[in-house]
């Protein structure tokens, strides 16, 4: 299982022999049913390689050592061809003689140019193999389109979000994320004699986008003071407010918190606590009911009800 060189003919053919040899490699070619681009775990049988000159093909399944990456190396001693995973492109240049990416060892690299340059990994989609803008999409691609709005191609297939505290890890194949942190939920301000506490505001929601690297870990937590994701802090409050609370002679409702997701705190009654808003959406808690008079003996206002903790959700 391996690489195996496919002969190629004198510059001046002169014998059968050499006409044998160009034969070789226009079935070579021909068996060319893979790229770089659909490289899994093995290089496929009937891969067809040109590595610095040299026409290789794949007679069986051929391994790649390693780890699992996005790129592929290969390396040439002595006529014996070995595939391996390595972590990055660095000292990776584009040849134009050999029409491939090489080091400064004359090493061959393996990989998605597109995905590479939308990474900002590579200038740009070069080797004419894998990147023909012949039609009217692929020439915007390589005409219009930045790496930075290529990257957006690469996203979550769903939808992630995030609670407590820890570090997220950027999925393999992932080089754009975006969606929304959510602030928590101020408190309910408790009641008076006879007046009702105000609700508490809402969190704010911030949306964001940017570009990230599989295997990247964002620190994040989320606390009933504040949310945070990487490098972005949301505390308590700051989004919709709420709503004031009643008045009375003797007795009053407290306000209803600031939405979150329409989910803010109900205002509580006369001498009763305000609700508290559910986690997650940030809203605000409910004003707490002021006191109730009831003869010679009155009932203690209500405190108010606690705001809701937020969350981040990334698409």
């Amino acid at each position: 299982m391996a690489l195996v060189l496919i002969p190629g003919p004198d510059n001046a053919p002169s014998a059968s022999n050499d006409w044998n040899k160009i034969n070789n490699v226009l079935q070579a070619i021909g068996l060319d049913t893979s790229s770089p681009l659909r490289i899994g775990s093995t290089i496929p049988r009937g891969s067809v390689i040109f590595f610095a000159g040299a026409w290789y093909v794949a007679d069986s399944d051929t391994a790649i050592t390693g780890s699992g990456t996005n790129y592929v190396r290969l390396t040439n001693t002595s006529g014996v061809v070995t595939a391996e995973f390595v972590s990055s492109l660095s000292g990776v240049t584009f040849n134009k003689t050999w029409n491939g990416w090489y080091d400064s060892s004359m090493r061959l690299y393996l990989f998605d140019e597109v995905l590479a340059f939308a990474s900002g990994l590579v200038p740009a989609p070069t080797t004419v193999k894998n990147f023909r803008p012949t039609i009217n999409w692929a020439k915007a691609w390589s005409r219009v389109l930045s790496a930075a709005q290529l990257s957006r191609f690469f996203r979550l297939s769903s939808e992630v979000v995030l609670t407590g505290s820890g570090n997220w890890t950027v999925p393999s194949g992932v080089y754009w994320i975006e969606g929304l942190i959510i602030g928590p939920g101020a408190n309910g301000s408790a009641g008076s004699t006879n007046t009702g506490g105000r609700g508490g505001a809402a969190g704010e929601r911030r949306y964001f986008g940017y570009s990230v690297t599989p295997g990247q870990s964002i620190a994040y937590a989320v606390t009933r003071t504040s949310t945070i994701f990487g490098g972005t802090t949301i505390t308590a409050g700051g989004g919709v407010i709420g709503s004031n609370g009643d008045t009375g002679l003797t007795q009053a409702a407290g306000g209803r918190g600031g939405n979150g997701g329409g989910k803010g705190g109900y205002g509580g009654a006369p001498a009763t606590n305000g609700g508290n808003a559910p986690d997650g959406e940030g809203g605000g808690g409910g004003g707490g009911g002021s006191a109730q008079i009831l003869s010679q003996s009155g009932n203690p206002p209500g405190a108010g009800g606690l705001g809701g903790m937020g969350s981040v959700r990334i698409r």
